[in-house]
């Protein structure tokens, strides 16, 4: 019960999120096709939430990927100003001390991105399709690698099929060449990164299993 109590808190505040996102957006006539994913997503959040099988861990992981993306959906990702917010925080500028030549934030979503979506589709590989423990953080990984991919493609198909105008406001490519390559690179590194840290994790829970196992005998 408490479970599902704190996973219907998180949609809640998702859903709070996208209502006041959605208010006056910079750009209107994009807005919609920003958050076709952001509809998928909280119907899959929706389904997980009434059947309750996947862990507060793994929905924290999908409900912050989201969150991320409606903000990004907001100002295309090309135009979302993480500088002025840390400027106006912190008093320094990111792009100003790196000497960033483009906006960088849809290069930080395709790496949180492969951070995020590990644990929650190891879980849905574990407890959905009972595939071994063991092999669901490598199937995870892989998921990561052909869906980044396949994101590729459809900005691909974006690109084709859409006025260059929409397609660069959707795609974000900000005239890279290599952007598609790039952004598959970030969401593999970040990928790589949350498994080094659950291996970490998990043998340090081990050992203090171990430890408290040997002092109560």
């Amino acid at each position: 019960m408490k479970e599902s109590q704190y996973k219907i808190g998180m949609m809640g505040v998702l859903l709070i999120q996208v209502c006041l996102f959605c208010i006056h957006p910079p750009y209107p006539d994009e807005i919609f096709l920003q958050h076709i994913a952001t509809i998928i997503a909280i119907a899959f959040l929706v389904v997980t939430t009434v059947k309750n099988n996947m862990s507060n861990t793994g929905f924290l992981c999908l409900t912050l990927m989201v969150s991320i993306h409606i903000v990004g959906a907001r100002w295309n990702y090309s135009n979302t100003p993480y500088d002025t917010w840390f400027q106006s925080v912190f008093g320094w500028s990111i792009d100003g001390y790196f000497d960033c030549q483009r906006n960088h934030f849809d290069r930080f979503v395709h790496f949180m991105y492969g951070m995020l979506m590990i644990i929650p589709v190891a879980e849905v590989y574990h407890r959905w399709i009972v595939i071994p423990k063991r092999f669901a953080i490598h199937a995870a990984f892989l998921f990561v690698l052909a869906s980044s991919m396949m994101y590729e493609l459809l900005e691909w198909m974006v690109a084709v099929w859409m006025s260059p105008a929409q397609a660069e406001a959707y795609n974000g490519q900000q005239g890279d060449l290599w952007d598609a390559q790039k952004d598959m690179a970030l969401a593999t590194l970040g990928a790589i990164i949350m498994i080094f840290i659950i291996k970490v994790v998990r043998n340090y829970t081990t050992r203090i299993h171990i430890s408290d196992s040997e002092q109560k005998e």
